[in-house]
């Protein structure tokens, strides 16, 4: 694909997702473009930042354009979201009742193999699984691809089988089906 195609889905996107984040309405811009409100500037700030994070990322973003407009690609980027505030909810309860009893707690460095094989998909998997109370992944193993992930439950799930059906997979299907 063309440096310029990737470039333009890219910026397309980050607009798309800063106008969604933003709230900007476009139909309100359209109508109030000689009045400069605040749609407008969300609108136009909108462009300029998205013109620039595209400039510095797209080359790190996708290697197919066309993947970024797939509404399957974006269904499963969708249903991550749930996915994730569940497994943080989750998390957190855990914890909790690990403090509150630290006699439970058998922290152990488990390996969670994964079927990821893109940079972003194993980065995300990473940061998920970091950002969930009680896990902190310590090292990616892109070659095999595996993590190894600080957990401080394991008890006697220490095999690569068992950690992966608690820490990895919840999330994993999502994230192989967003950011492959």
């Amino acid at each position: 694909m063309s440096d310029k195609k990737r470039f333009i889905a890219t910026f397309i996107c980050m607009w798309i997702l800063w106008l969604l984040f933003t709230g900007t309405n476009p139909q309100s811009v359209y109508q109030s473009w000689q009045s400069w409100n605040n749609s407008t500037q969300e609108f136009v700030v909108g462009g300029i930042v998205s013109f620039i994070v595209s400039a510095i990322s797209y080359k790190f973003f996708t290697k197919n354009p066309g993947d970024m407009i797939n509404p399957k690609r974006w269904g499963y980027i969708i249903a991550y979201i749930p996915a994730y505030i569940w497994a943080e909810i989750k998390a957190h309860l855990n914890v909790a009742y690990r403090v509150l009893k630290p006699s439970s707690m058998s922290p152990s460095i488990v390996e969670v193999p994964t079927e990821l094989e893109s940079d972003v998909g194993l980065t995300t998997l990473a940061d998920s699984i970091t950002m969930t109370p009680g896990t902190l992944t310590v090292e990616i193993d892109e070659e095999e691809p595996k993590l190894f992930v600080h957990w401080i439950t394991a008890e006697d799930k220490t095999e690569p089988e068992q950690a992966y059906e608690n820490v990895g997979e919840p999330l994993e299907k999502y994230i192989r089906g967003g950011f492959g």
